[in-house]
């Protein structure tokens, strides 16, 4: 099940983003190894009603989102033109699975989750990046359909922007 993240589940989570940080640094990857996201980052995405979590059989949370509903600044380094989907779009930040738990295709569910969220308020744009080395994410993206209209830079680094195109907006 994936439901709202709650403040006093930050242990938890603030251990699955740990899980993360260690899994990129595993595969060579400097993304998330400078304290990103940090405790009051998760804070902020609960308190604003942007952090998501998959939950076990015993409503403890084992993956971990922010889905946002608001632009992203990094975004407009893409000409409009460039993009496939419409400015009016979901994103997800944050994306990570707890180590006990890869494998069982909740990454992929949280995005169909956002997805059908977004839908949900006639959104039809999906936009997502991501560090070029983090190939488990660059795989689960192309294999849900999304697209790279270019590459953005954040304070921290290049990154790979994806879109996709939802719902209605597919019929076009």
């Amino acid at each position: 099940m994936i439901r709202s993240a709650r403040r006093e589940e930050i242990d938890a989570i603030m251990h699955i983003v740990s899980d993360a940080q260690l899994a990129l640094a595993e595969l060579g990857i400097d993304q998330w190894q400078d304290g990103y996201p940090s405790q009051d980052v998760i804070l902020n995405d609960i308190c604003e009603g942007n952090g998501y979590v998959a939950v076990d059989e015993s409503n403890r949370p084992i993956a971990y989102a922010a889905i946002l509903f608001a632009e992203e600044p990094a975004y407009r380094q893409i000409a409009d033109e460039q993009w496939n989907t419409p400015n009016n779009y979901v994103v997800v930040h944050r994306l990570c699975v707890s180590r006990t738990a890869r494998r069982q295709g909740l990454a992929e569910r949280m995005m169909r989750y956002a997805t059908d969220l977004a839908t949900q308020r006639s959104i039809y744009g999906f936009r997502i990046d991501t560090h070029e080395g983090n190939i488990r994410m660059l795989s689960m993206l192309r294999m849900l359909g999304f697209q790279p209209p270019g590459t953005i830079y954040y304070p921290s680094g290049k990154r790979i922007a994806f879109d996709l195109k939802l719902g209605l907006a597919n019929r076009d």
